[in-house]
């Protein structure tokens, strides 16, 4: 049937002589042609997806090589840092709390809990154990235990925590994990020195008189005379009998004996290699253990308006040994320290005088055992920060015995 043919047959049912025309006939008649997409579209979207899949699998492991798991990065620094006991007791430790597992954290932990272990668990169910670091170890000889300062990020990536962890070992040879789990974990920041430190002096302590009863004597390596001349004094090193029997009491007490009076000083570490030291001049009695640096060290004043001794301890400065200085911050002498006790000890209108630098930086707890002062001379020292991953050092000059500005 031809369009002409077609357009006739409808116009006859219409009525419509001039509604369709032979143009419009024919593209009804005619099938509309389909629209193909570009050849080379498919083609390329096909090698990019096969590019995108190559670069994944490139980027994971082989099979016989697995991802080192979080306990893995803790193992590693415990490793370095502890014996073999210690270390493989504190690996234990973070294992259990990673895995949960009430077995092993009862066998290596003696951590205080109230109700269960799944409080310590629930301690560290926030930590990002990937980022855990132990920033600081502090070996105590004495009572064969190591304080670590692990530092570590929350699962958010906003916070870091520092907090102390304790290995100690037992009286069976064992190593026991420890920490308090109440005590809030402190933020982690860089630590700033301030420009300016307010320094106060105070009352060096008296000694205690007791009766000889209670005390034997040591037997130590004294390379000077015990009796001082100029003092009328007689220095004793001896150990008290009540505590002779325990074998965990490594000290050695400091006894003065003045006109038939005995002042216990304080104690000094029973070291049996030690050599022990006595000096006196007009003012003091100086007895240190040895001559090397942050070796224990007391300046002894006695105070007649008091009819007792005073003293001041720190650590033997490794720059001024047992020197002291006359400088114009006071009219009489200044000892000084190392370390984190006593810094400055002086004599003051008849009284024995000390500055502790570190008790008047305004810092969290923590930070005392990352900070030690060394002196320089009798107006200077250095402040100074030691971790594992940071150190720093400030220089501070002494403007009075009550300011000391940075530079």
């Amino acid at each position: 049937m031809s369009g002409s043919q077609i357009k006739k047959g409808i116009d006859a049912v219409i009525g419509e002589k001039h509604w369709l025309t032979e143009d419009k006939v024919k593209q009804l008649a005619t099938k509309p042609k389909k629209h193909r997409p570009l050849g080379f579209i498919q083609p390329l979207f096909a090698v990019l997806a096969i590019t995108c899949l190559a670069f994944i699998i490139y980027l994971l492991p082989p099979a016989n090589e697995q991802v080192q798991p979080a306990s893995e990065l803790i193992t590693k620094q415990f490793e370095k840092l502890l014996p073999e006991q210690a270390a493989d007791a504190a690996i234990k430790y973070f294992q259990a709390i990673e895995r949960k597992d009430y077995a092993l954290i009862e066998e290596v932990s003696t951590t205080e809990v109230v109700a269960s272990n799944k409080e310590l668990f629930l301690k560290y169910n926030a930590i990002d154990f990937s980022t855990l670091k132990i920033i600081k170890m502090i070996p105590h000889t004495e009572e064969q235990m190591y304080k670590l300062y692990i530092t570590h990020n929350d699962v958010t990536q906003e916070q870091t925590y520092i907090h102390p962890l304790f290995v100690k070992q037992l009286e069976d040879g064992n190593f026991t994990i420890y920490e308090n789990i109440y005590e809030e974990w402190s933020v982690f920041e860089p630590f700033l020195a301030p420009e300016q430190l307010e320094l106060v002096p105070r009352e060096a302590p008296a000694a205690q008189i007791v009766q000889i009863n209670d005390y034997i004597t040591a037997t130590v390596n004294v390379q000077s005379p015990q009796k001082l001349n100029h003092s009328a004094t007689i220095v004793h090193f001896m150990k008290k009998r009540s505590l002779e029997k325990d074998n965990r009491v490594n000290e050695i007490y400091l006894i003065l004996e003045k006109e038939g009076q005995f002042y216990e000083i304080g104690t000094l570490k029973d070291n049996p290699q030690a050599e022990y030291y006595i000096l006196e001049d007009k003012r003091a009695i100086h007895i240190t253990t040895n001559y090397f640096e942050g070796a224990e060290y007391y300046v002894i004043y006695y105070n007649e308006h008091m009819n007792n001794f005073q003293y001041a301890k720190g650590a033997l400065s490794e720059l001024s040994g047992t020197n002291s200085y006359q400088t114009q911050l006071t009219e009489e002498v200044l000892y000084t320290f190392d370390g984190k006790g006593t810094n400055i000890a002086f004599i003051q209108d008849g009284t024995f005088m000390q500055i502790a630098i570190l008790d008047e930086v305004d810092s969290p707890a923590w930070l005392t055992d990352f900070l030690f002062v060394r002196m320089i001379g009798g107006n200077a020292f250095y402040l100074q920060y030691q971790e594992k991953y940071f150190q720093a050092s400030t220089f501070y000059h002494l403007q009075s015995l009550e300011k000391a500005l940075s530079q």
